[in-house]
C-alpha cells in the first residue's frame, strides 16, 4: 500500500531563497495548492544536507531560530535544491522520438547536466550565440530522499522525496557536433527547476495515470504529454541508474519529454507545468548572450 500525503491544507514545499545578495537558504512552506507571493515561509535546515538523513522528517523539523520569516514574495527565488548529481533521461516519448528523427530507445538513455546549468524560475535563460537551434523540453523531475544503488523497482518509491518541474534546454547543433551531450544540455541556465519541491512521504505513488506534462512558448502551449506515455517509468528508471550509481538525496532526474520541443530565442518566454498533481508553473524568459565565454556571477 501506497503512503498518503497529508491532509489537505498542510501540503509541505521546499524552496530556497535569497535575501538581497545573501546565499539562498532553505524554506518550508505549507499550502493546500502551490505555494502564492503571500504563502507565509520560515527557513528550515536544508532537508537535502544530510546525505544519510530522511528528507522528509527533515522537512518537519522545527523551523531555525532567528531564521528567515515572512512573506515568499518578498524573496529572490533559487532553484529549489542544491542537487549533488542532475540526470536527464533522453527519448522516454515515443513520440518526441519521432518528431526528432531517432528511434525508440530499448533501455533507458541517461545523461549528467551540469550542476552548474540549474537555474530558478524567473531568471533567465541565457541564449549563446552562434547556434541554429536551441529548445525547451518540458519535463517532470523527480528528486531523490534516500540512498539507493542496486535498487529494485518495487522499491523505487521508498526513495524519492517529491517531484518538482523542469525545462531540459538543448543545444541541437552541438547534440549533432558532439555525438554525446555533455555540451549541448549542460550550459550555464540550460537547466530551469521549480519553483518549489512538493514533498512527499517514502512510499508515496503520484497519480502517474492522471498527470500530464505541458510546455508554453508565451501563452500557446505546445507540448501535452501523459506522464504514463513514458516508455521507462520512474520505477524503471530509478532501478537502471542506481545499478552503478549511487543516488543521494537531492539528487534530480529530468524524467523525459513529450513531443512538441519549441525553439528559443531573445525575448521568448516558456513555462512548465504539470496537470493532475499540481507543481506550481515553472517560466523563465530568454536573452541573448553577448560572447560564448559563460556569465558572471
Amino acid at each position: 500500500m501506497s503512503a498518503s500525503l497529508p491532509e489537505a491544507g498542510a501540503q509541505i514545499w521546499i524552496a530556497r531563497v535569497r535575501e538581497g545578495d545573501a546565499p539562498a537558504r532553505s524554506v518550508r512552506l505549507r499550502s493546500e495548492g502551490p505555494p502564492g507571493p503571500d504563502t507565509e515561509l520560515e527557513e528550515i535546515d536544508d532537508p537535502f544536507g544530510d546525505p544519510d538523513a530522511d528528507p522528509w522528517a527533515l522537512a518537519q523539523a522545527p523551523a531555525r531560530p532567528g531564521g528567515l520569516r515572512g512573506r515568499l514574495g518578498e524573496f529572490r527565488l533559487a532553484p529549489p535544491v542544491r542537487a549533488r548529481k542532475v540526470i536527464g533521461i533522453g527519448r522516454n516519448y515515443a513520440a518526441h522520438a519521432a518528431e526528432m528523427g531517432n528511434e525508440v530507445p530499448s533501455s533507458p538513455m541517461s545523461f549528467f547536466k551540469a550542476p552548474t546549468c540549474l537555474l530558478a524560475s524567473g531568471d533567465p535563460i541565457e541564449i549563446p550565440p552562434g547556434y541554429d537551434r536551441i529548445d525547451m523540453e518540458a519535463e517532470l523531475v523527480v528528486v531523490i530522499g534516500r540512498r539507493a544503488r542496486g535498487l529494485r523497482r518495487e522499491d523505487a518509491w521508498d526513495h524519492i522525496a517529491g517531484y518538482s518541474l523542469g525545462n531540459d534546454v538543448s543545444c541541437r547543433d552541438l547534440q549533432k557536433l558532439d555525438k554525446q551531450w555533455t555540451r549541448a544540455k549542460g550550459f550555464d541556465t540550460f537547466g530551469p527547476l521549480g519553483p518549489f519541491v512538493r514533498m512527499t512521504p517514502p512510499g508515496f505513488v503520484p497519480p502517474i495515470d492522471r498527470m500530464r506534462v505541458h510546455g508554453y512558448i508565451g501563452d500557446e502551449r505546445r507540448q501535452d504529454g501523459a506522464c504514463d506515455w513514458m516508455i521507462f517509468d520512474i520505477p524503471t528508471l530509478l532501478e537502471h541508474l542506481s545499478e552503478g550509481i549511487t543516488l543521494e538525496p537531492g539528487d534530480i532526474i529530468y524524467t523525459g519529454t513529450p513531443e512538441g520541443v519549441s525553439q528559443l530565442g531573445a525575448g521568448t518566454v516558456c513555462a512548465v507545468e504539470v496537470e493532475g498533481f499540481a507543481l506550481g508553473r515553472l517560466t523563465n524568459p530568454c536573452v541573448a548572450l553577448p560572447t560564448r565565454s559563460g556569465r558572471a556571477d
